[in-house]
């Protein structure tokens, strides 16, 4: 072990940690930092005996640049299967604003913000499907094969020619559809309840519908949730397939 191993393992050390800390699954507070820290570093032993071009010697400005670059190339990764996995969150809250559940927000610990009811379940759901499916091991591969795509000294174009902040414009574009796919049934279902009580608010003027309302479309949505609960796992499925294809592309993009 001379010196560029050192330099090598130092610089996968950087990628993998960075892309730890914002991938879907190990970036929660529910692991420790302790853990992953050491999950990084298990994993940087294991691939600096595999660089086929080890770091030799360089400058220290050239060094600190490397550093640089690879702690960005984690996070990208990392963020751009974050970005997709959002839609889950993004479709329970708009569920919640039709349904009633915004004005009960949860602190979720995993990310130090306030969640929706139905937005944290759905996540949870996605989280424990990704997990049956054994999608945490293709994340785990995916960092691992960056290192076949961008190698240590190699810079990176796509960073200055608009190609990657074009991409993940396109992964946020994503985000909105299936995210708004996956409200679509329920939100089509609160809207035609809302037609039915105003009509029935009108011809009715002694129904006190402000107390009616609520509990009537909280019990619509979760007898609707019973029955769309499978397309549900169907849209996770195209959401899984396109954040691992994002992240292949992502890689195809900054290693040209």
């Amino acid at each position: 072990m001379d010196a560029s191993y050192w330099w090598s393992f130092l610089l996968i050390f950087v990628r993998i940690t960075a892309f730890m800390v914002t991938v879907p699954l190990f970036s929660g507070r529910q692991i420790p930092a302790v853990y992953k820290i050491g999950f990084s570093a298990v994993l940087g032993i294991l691939c600096a005996g595999l660089i086929k071009e080890p770091i030799a010697s360089l400058p220290q400005w050239t060094l600190i640049l490397l550093i640089l670059k690879e702690f960005c190339v984690g996070i990208v990764l990392g963020l751009t299967a974050t970005i997709l996995l959002h839609s889950v969150q993004l479709a329970g809250a708009v569920l919640d604003m039709q349904i009633g559940f915004s004005m009960a927000s949860l602190f979720d610990p995993n990310f130090g913000t306030t969640s929706q009811l139905t937005g944290r379940f759905k996540h949870i759901l996605a989280i424990l499907v990704l997990l049956a499916t054994n999608g945490h091991h293709l994340l785990i591969q995916g960092i691992l094969a960056s290192f076949d795509w961008i190698s240590l000294e190699q810079t990176i174009p796509a960073w200055f020619d608009g190609r990657l902040s074009l991409f993940i414009l396109e992964c946020v574009k994503q985000m909105f559809m299936i995210g708004f796919m996956m409200a679509a049934p329920i939100l089509g279902a609160m809207f035609l309840a809302d037609v039915a009580l105003g009509i029935l608010a009108k011809t009715v003027p002694q129904l006190n519908i402000i107390t009616v309302a609520p509990p009537l479309k909280i019990l619509l949505h979760f007898l609707l949730y019973i029955f769309i609960l499978p397309s549900f796992f169907y849209l996770l499925r195209i959401l899984f397939e396109n954040m691992f294809d994002s992240m292949s592309a992502i890689l195809k993009i900054m290693g040209a």
